[in-house]
C-alpha cells in the first residue's frame, strides 16, 4: 500500500490554487486540515485555527496568564483554552471585560465577514507546518470564542495573508491602531524591539518574563534609540523608566495591563517596598474608578507611614479654585478614554449656551497665556 505523504503548506498552496482557478461557481467542500486560497491575486488563505500559533511575546496581552503557558506550548487546544477562559470570566471582571469585547468582535465577524486578513508566516516545527501569526490575534480569538459559544463542531478558520517580510514595527503599528498601548504594553513593545535588534529572539517554550528581563543586560545604541523614536516616539529616559516594570512578577504585570493602570500609579507602587507591590496592584484593579490618590493612601497605610494631618486653615477662594483646577488637569491620566481632553471639554460646555461658552473660552485662553508667561520665568 502506498505510504501517506504528510501534508505541507507548499503542497497545499498548489492544491488550493488549482481549486480556486478551476471554478468560482461551486466551491469545493472545506478540508478541515488544510488552508484554502480564497483570493489568488492577493494570496489570501482560509487557515484553520488549529494550524495557527499567535505570537506569545507581542506587546498586547490577551490570553490570561494562567492559560498562556499550556496553550503556547501546545499542551492545550484552542477549544479547551476558550472554555477555561469563559470560566475565568465568571469571577473576574477584568477578564470578563476583555472577553466581552472579543465576543462582540466575533459576532461582528460572523455578521459582516472578516474584511481584514490576519498576517503571518508559515514555519515548520517538529515536522508540522504552523502559521505563526504576526497580526490579528484579536480576530483569531474572537473566531475561536464564537465557535465554542455556538457549539460549532467543525474547524473554524480565519482569512490570512502570507507576509514573507514580517517586522515587529508592523505588529506594533497594528496593536496601536486598535487602541493606545498600556504602560505595560509599551514596555513589552520597547523591550522586544531592543532585544530583537540585539539578536535576542524568543526561544520555543521560553518563559515570557525571563525573556523580557534580559533587557537589563543591554545598553541602547544609536540605532536602537532611533528605532524606538521612530516606532514608539520614545526617548531613552522614558524607555529606562518603562523597563523597571519588568521587576514586577508576571501575574502582577498582567493585572496592571488588563486594568489599564496608569504609568503614574505603577511608578508610585514600585517606589515602595517590593513586598507591597502585589497587594497594591490587586487593590487598584479590584474596583473601577480607583485613582492615584487611592493607591497612595493604601500604600501609606500598608507601610505604616500614614500620618494624621493637622487641621489647616481654610484657603482663600482663589487658591481653593486653583487647586481644584490643578487636580482636574493632573488627574486626566486617570480617565479611561483614549481622548482625555475631549470628554472634559464636552462636560464643561455641555449645559451652556453659546454666549456663556464664549466667556469660558476667553477666560481659559487668558489663563493659558498667563501660565505660559510664568512658566517661562521658572527655573
Amino acid at each position: 500500500m502506498a505510504k501517506d505523504e504528510k501534508k505541507s503548506f507548499s503542497n497545499l498552496i498548489g492544491m488550493t490554487s488549482e481549486a480556486f482557478d478551476a471554478s468560482a461557481a461551486e466551491p469545493s467542500a472545506f478540508d478541515e486540515d488544510a488552508p484554502k486560497m480564497v483570493n489568488h491575486r492577493q494570496s489570501v488563505y482560509r487557515v484553520p485555527l488549529s494550524m495557527i500559533q499567535p505570537d506569545r511575546f507581542q506587546s498586547r496581552l490577551l490570553l490570561p496568564f494562567e492559560l498562556r503557558e499550556p496553550f503556547y506550548n501546545r499542551r492545550s487546544t484552542w477549544q479547551i483554552t476558550v472554555q477555561k477562559w469563559l470560566k475565568l470570566a465568571e469571577n473576574d471582571r477584568l477578564i470578563k471585560r476583555e472577553l466581552d469585547e472579543l465576543i462582540d468582535l466575533g459576532d461582528s465577524l460572523h455578521d459582516t465577514g472578516q474584511i481584514k486578513p490576519v498576517t503571518g508566516q508559515v514555519i515548520s516545527h517538529d515536522g508540522r507546518d504552523i502559521f505563526h501569526m504576526l497580526t490579528g490575534e484579536r480576530r483569531f480569538w474572537a473566531t475561536a470564542i464564537k465557535a465554542v459559544r455556538d457549539g460549532f463542531e467543525g474547524e473554524p478558520f480565519v482569512l490570512a495573508l502570507i507576509d514573507n517580510q514580517p517586522t515587529l514595527e508592523k505588529q506594533i503599528a497594528e496593536n496601536m491602531a486598535y487602541k493606545a498601548l498600556t504602560p505595560v504594553g509599551k514596555a513589552r513593545a520597547a523591550a522586544r524591539l531592543v532585544l530583537e535588534e540585539n539578536g535576542i529572539s524568543p526561544e520555543v517554550g521560553q518563559d515570557e518574563l525571563a525573556y523580557f528581563r534580559q533587557i537589563a543586560d543591554l545598553r541602547l545604541s544609536d540605532e536602537t534609540r532611533e528605532l524606538l523614536r521612530r516606532t514608539l516616539q520614545m526617548e531613552r529616559t522614558y524607555f529606562g523608566r518603562l523597563m523597571k516594570f519588568f521587576e514586577l512578577e508576571q501575574a502582577d504585570l498582567e493585572i496592571a495591563d488588563r486594568s489599564e493602570m496608569p504609568e503614574r500609579v505603577l511608578r508610585e507602587i514600585m517606589a515602595h517596598e517590593r513586598s507591597l507591590w502585589s497587594d497594591a496592584v490587586a487593590f487598584y484593579a479590584a474596583h473601577e474608578g480607583r485613582t492615584y490618590q487611592d493607591v497612595q493612601a493604601f500604600l501609606d497605610r500598608a507601610a505604616g507611614t500614614g500620618q494624621k494631618r493637622e487641621p489647616r486653615m481654610p484657603a482663600d477662594p482663589v487658591t481653593k479654585s486653583a487647586r481644584s483646577l490643578r487636580r482636574v488637569l493632573l488627574g486626566l491620566d486617570e480617565l479611561p478614554h483614549d481622548d482625555k481632553i475631549g470628554p472634559v471639554a464636552d462636560a464643561i460646555l455641555g449645559d451652556t449656551d453659546k454666549a456663556e461658552a464664549k466667556v469660558l473660552l476667553n477666560r481659559m485662553e487668558t489663563l493659558t497665556a498667563a501660565m505660559k508667561q510664568r512658566f517661562e520665568s521658572m527655573r
